[in-house]
């Protein structure tokens, strides 16, 4: 459950939203849990709280788009102050071109590589094939890197 209240924070939930939207899909969770077959039982639980989160969203009508982010400093091995502010900087280089990408795009690559969640759950996520989704993932992936290096005047960016 740990892994989905991250997941919601980096969706851009509040952490006391954060906190309710796992209460409930834990509670939802026990109440249907003959029904949810142990194989998806990951993959339903991203789920439904996603979708709470839309929800969440929707009731408060807000129009602006969720702020996504992660950490880039848990990919990377602290340095000289230096390497700490450039680490910085592209975090919120991504961070931001990841909200230029579209909602779909955006989660593709946060519950690939932030939630570190398989091709397989990820298409049970969004009721598709794993085969699907890495070509939409590919696609997303490709896009966000193209977007950097043009930030970065054509500078190679690897990920």
């Amino acid at each position: 459950m740990l892994a989905i209240y991250k997941t919601l924070l980096t969706m851009g939930a509040k952490k006391e939203d954060a906190e309710d939207i796992v209460q409930e899909t834990a509670i939802q969770f026990i109440q249907y849990i003959n029904g949810i077959s142990p194989n998806e039982a990951s993959a339903w639980l991203y789920k439904v709280a996603i979708h709470k989160y839309y929800d969440l969203i929707k009731k408060s009508q807000a129009q602006q788009k969720y702020v996504i982010s992660f950490r880039l400093e848990d990919l990377l091995e602290v340095g000289t102050p230096e390497t700490i502010v450039l680490q910085q900087e592209l975090q919120w280089e991504i961070a931001a071109q990841l909200s230029t990408l579209s909602d779909k795009e955006a989660q593709l690559i946060l519950l690939k590589y932030s939630a570190d969640l398989s091709l397989k759950d990820i298409a049970t996520l969004f009721g598709t094939t794993d085969k699907t989704v890495k070509t939409q993932l590919a696609r997303a992936k490709n896009k966000l890197k193209q977007r950097l290096q043009e930030v970065y005047n054509g500078r190679k960016i690897d990920f």
